[in-house]
């Protein structure tokens, strides 16, 4: 029953049925399906232990920043508001990891996810068609002389639309061709021509970035000639270098390149004046007139040092986690979705260096679904290996203070910074 609730919770959320269908409108269902979960998982036998692994700590820290950046502001009040959101957050994060506590659960929960966001998808089709469910409308794009589909809620923007959209493509392309069942084919088939076509009437040069890195993760992840691997890394790395030129490619003559440039240059300022803890979160709008358009620099405008380094942790421990060697596959079958999780990561890691999603609840959940996969996987460890040796192999992998986390960390502020001293 709490599993049903859990998935009932994540319907709400995504599709948002509150927002434009009469009979619950304006109604605060999600705060009530929150708390009626919340009070049957404190009441359920469920493991409530919330840090097995180096992901949840950094988490923890993501979260903790959230709240300690707001101390910028000065402003008690805006603390306790921004308190109650991310515990909102917090909780949909703890919810999945606790709940989702088997393979079979797990693998529920990501086709009910895949179902949700072709739904999404194909509501954003009907939009184009003149049939709009949702009452949101299509955006009008200025600089491209253009109509932008869009959904309710979390897809209010055509881009953060396609972005989402694109989890569809890596579940549903491995599921149509790992199967000869006629039935799995053609739903699968039918869920990537509407996520396809959805992402393409987004007219979202970020969403295409991210689609394309997306499909090209899978395809390194799934063939196993070492040298049509290479052939696809190096296409990705190049579609990347690519997109950032496009992107910034002559920003002086143009609008949208240079208001990113001067956003990214806005940010700096931001992290060089609060370098530990940040402007706070959601005060980069306060500080200059545009969205920052990149994940990282929000991150570290809005968090400081500490936000963005935990916010890098996320990213890397859920890409560890996913394709660790020493976490045995579960099975032939899970390689389907552990690829489809890698995949829509690294199109979020790489769309976000052109988008603003540092907080986006997407991808969240995904980062939640990924410790899930950790969790299973060390809980089939701890029955073929004796309990020490288990918690000597988690200790040995699961410091905060990562070397490559912080490397990481150290060269995304480097390249922003080298960025703008060329550009700016």
């Amino acid at each position: 029953m709490l599993f049903k609730g859990l998935l009932l919770y994540l319907f709400i959320v995504i599709i948002r049925p509150q927002d434009f269908m009469d009979a619950v409108k304006d109604m605060p269902i999600v705060f009530g399906v929150m708390m009626v979960l919340l009070t049957a998982w404190l009441l359920s036998n469920e493991d409530k232990k919330l840090i097995r692994n180096v992901q949840d700590k950094y988490y923890i820290i993501f979260f903790t920043m959230i709240v300690i950046s707001t101390l910028s502001v000065g402003w008690l009040g805006y603390t306790f508001t921004i308190l109650e959101e991310t515990l909102k957050v917090a909780l949909i994060y703890w919810f999945i990891i606790s709940i989702v506590s088997s393979e079979q659960r797990f693998k529920t929960t990501i086709w009910a996810m895949i179902v949700l966001m072709t739904l999404v998808a194909g509501m954003g089709i009907l939009q184009h068609f003149g049939y709009d469910i949702t009452g949101v409308g299509m955006l009008w794009a200025e600089d491209k002389k253009l109509w932008q589909i869009r959904g309710a809620g979390l897809f209010n923007n055509p881009n953060d639309l396609a972005y989402s959209v694109s989890l569809v493509l890596p579940f549903a392309l491995g599921f149509f061709l790992s199967t000869s069942d006629p039935l799995v084919k053609f739903t699968t088939l039918s869920m990537l021509i509407i996520s396809g076509f959805c992402i393409y009437l987004t007219h979202s040069r970020g969403g295409y970035l991210a689609a394309t890195m997306c499909i090209a993760t899978w395809f390194y992840y799934w063939i196993s000639r070492k040298d049509m691997r290479r052939l696809v890394l190096f296409a990705g790395i190049i579609v990347v270098i690519a997109a950032f030129s496009i992107q910034t490619k002559d920003y002086r003559e143009d609008k949208s390149s240079m208001g990113r440039v001067e956003a990214w240059a806005a940010g700096m300022e931001m992290l060089q004046q609060h370098p530990f803890i940040g402007i706070g979160k959601g005060q980069f709008i306060e500080h200059h007139e545009r969205d920052s358009h990149n994940s990282y620099v929000r991150a570290g405008a809005e968090l400081g040092v500490i936000g963005l380094f935990a916010f890098i942790g996320i990213l890397f421990s859920s890409f560890r986690s996913l394709q660790s060697e020493i976490l045995p596959d579960p099975g032939s079958d899970m390689k389907i979705y552990r690829v489809g999780l890698i995949s829509y990561l690294s199109s979020y890691a790489v769309g976000s260096i052109f988008s603003t999603r540092t907080y986006d609840i997407i991808f969240m959940i995904i980062i939640a679904l990924a410790g899930v996969v950790s969790r299973i996987s060390m809980d089939r460890i701890s029955l073929d290996k004796p309990e020490t040796e288990v918690s000597q192999v988690a200790e040995s992998r699961d410091k905060i203070l990562n070397q490559k986390v912080i490397g990481l960390t150290l060269l995304t502020i480097i390249i922003w910074k080298i960025f703008l001293i060329q550009t700016w």
